[in-house]
């Protein structure tokens, strides 16, 4: 989309979440961040934040520390560390270690990068990222992820975590010796129970970071799905008994999310004369059938507009254009799956139940519940349903392309 051409500087409908250069942008959970500025300000401290998918824990969790360091309380690596799954104590502070000497090569002073230890620090990173290399995996690339979701790259193992614990101890005296009062605030991503963890992985990865996570000057954001303080309550009994404070992420008010949608616009166009070609109710729609999830409603507009060229865009896009053109579009991407008439059946019905177990949709149609979880298995394969584990049970929601194609009455 040529969004210079209709007056905007650059992609005001991202779902890139905040940074340093949009803190202005941040709106709404005032509250929370209230608490956790207050609670952070103590120093040496865990928060966890969880939230539904791409609601924005991501973009909240980044406000906290962007803040913190524009205070100079903490020093923050710009990226957070999103965890892949099967990541072993060692490659995780490996990752921590070479985000905070990346950091502070690139923005912050002579004074720490030529000390000793920071170099110390810096060649052992080197040497971990050529080994790993030496194995095909990206060490500590964009993102920071070794594998992909779909399967678990083994990791070599090259120096032990308590030497990297004592590197790290070197770097939060070096930060501190800089000025930032705290030390440092790091954040870890991607703590979905289930979906991107194995519960027994997850849990090992929590106990081995435990005593690392009590490393004086450091403070630490707990970033996951719905469900991560109640599995680190009932399966990591180490760390729970540190956690310093947590909270749950919800959605917007309409009313927050149109002030944001003006923030938007007004911090991304040339003059005040642009506006975007997009009416008001197509936003609203889309934040309804999200649930108020940020990345999903921007995600669907980027697609939406990738679909229209520059000269489409005479008038604008109404909630009707919008409409017919997304369930087009999600109705095609569901056929791309090659799904049957009576597995059709099933995700149809399942789009009407928001989130449910196997039995209720079992008991609802007069199926087993063997028969349903296969058919669940299959469709959750093919990503037009997704689950997440809340204790003992498992839990289904359809795809935001299930509940937009059969949403409505065909």
């Amino acid at each position: 989309m040529q969004w210079q051409s209709l007056g905007f500087k650059t992609d005001p409908l991202s779902t890139d979440p905040i940074f340093i250069e949009t803190l202005n942008l941040y709106t709404g959970h005032a509250k929370e961040i209230a608490i956790c500025l207050n609670v952070l300000g103590d120093g040496n401290r865990r928060i966890v934040v969880e939230g539904a998918r791409g609601v924005g824990t991501t973009s909240f969790s980044n406000y906290l520390r962007f803040s913190l360091q524009e205070k100079k309380l903490f020093f923050t690596p710009r990226n957070e560390i999103r965890v892949d799954a099967g990541w072993k104590i060692e490659t995780l502070l490996s990752v921590i270690v070479a985000n905070i000497i990346r950091e502070a090569e690139l923005f912050d002073s002579d004074q720490i990068t030529k000390d000793e230890r920071f170099q110390n620090a810096k060649a052992l990173s080197a040497r971990i990222a050529e080994t790993y290399r030496s194995f095909g995996v990206d060490a500590f690339g964009v993102g920071f992820n070794y594998g992909k979701s779909a399967g678990v790259v083994t990791q070599p193992i090259l120096i032990p975590a308590a030497v990297l614990g004592h590197h790290l101890e070197d770097l939060v005296s070096l930060i501190k010796s800089a000025g930032y009062k705290k030390g440092i605030l790091i954040q870890l991503n991607n703590l979905d129970v289930g979906e991107i963890h194995d519960e027994m992985h997850l849990k090992y990865l929590f106990n081995a970071l435990r005593d690392y996570s009590q490393t004086d000057g450091i403070s630490w954001l707990f970033v996951g799905d719905l469900g991560l303080r109640k599995f680190i309550a009932q399966q990591v009994d180490r760390l729970d008994d540190i956690i310093s404070f947590e909270v749950e992420i919800g959605a917007l008010t309409k009313e927050e999310f149109r002030q944001l949608i003006l923030k938007r616009v007004n911090f991304y166009r040339s003059n005040t004369k642009v506006e975007l070609p997009i009416d008001m109710d197509v936003f609203l729609y889309l934040f309804d059938i999200t649930k108020g999830r940020l990345r999903y409603i921007f995600g669907l507009l980027a697609r939406l507009m990738a679909s229209l060229s520059v000269g489409d865009l005479t008038d604008r896009v109404t909630l009707s254009i919008a409409k017919s053109m997304l369930i087009k579009l999600a109705k095609s991407r569901i056929e791309r799956n090659d799904i049957t008439p009576s597995e059709e059946g099933i995700l149809r019905i399942v789009v009407q139940k928001d989130e449910f177990i196997i039995t209720e949709v079992a008991n609802e149609i007069g199926k087993s519940s063997q028969y349903i979880g296969k058919v669940l298995n299959k469709l959750v394969e093919t990503k037009l349903i997704n689950s997440r584990k809340n204790g003992k049970n498992k839990y289904y929601h359809p795809s935001l392309d299930a509940v937009i194609a059969y949403s409505e009455n065909d």
